[in-house]
């Protein structure tokens, strides 16, 4: 896996991967706009991506129909480290679900990879290398 990151203004960031290209800016707090995508909604989608992945499966490999399936992602972040405190996770259902699925339901979604990293935490290196060369490539000094 390979993310590369850039600066192209004073007040962006943005992160290329793969094929596609996901971009922030400031905070509110620091004069951003409200509506603006930061770290920890990129954080959410990603795991609401890789729930639905996981549920979306479940329900093929049941027959059971996907329409009117949906999740629902909130969280709640500590007031003092800013850090997620709560995630919750809401799985919406068609009218007529069978009851005997729902536990079964939930243990798929809690098979999402982005949710079994967040309660693993890996370990961390960085490095600081002259522009046009990768940490790989440094020379041991």
């Amino acid at each position: 896996m390979h993310v590369e990151v850039e600066f192209p203004t004073d007040d962006r960031i943005q992160a290329r991967s793969k094929e596609m290209v996901f971009e922030i800016g400031p905070p509110p707090s620091h004069g951003g706009a409200p509506e603006a995508m930061g770290p920890f909604d990129l954080l959410l989608s990603g795991l609401g991506l890789c729930t639905g992945y996981q549920v979306l499966a479940f329900l093929k490999e049941r027959g059971l129909p996907r329409t009117d399936t949906s999740l629902n992602i909130s969280a709640v972040r500590d007031e003092h480290t800013h850090l997620l405190k709560t995630v919750s996770l809401e799985i919406r259902v068609p009218e007529g679900f069978p009851e005997k699925h729902k536990d079964a339901l939930i243990r798929a979604a809690g098979r999402c990879a982005v949710k079994i990293q967040l309660g693993q935490a890996p370990e961390f290196e960085f490095s600081v290398v002259p522009a046009g060369r990768r940490a790989s490539e440094r020379q041991e000094e």
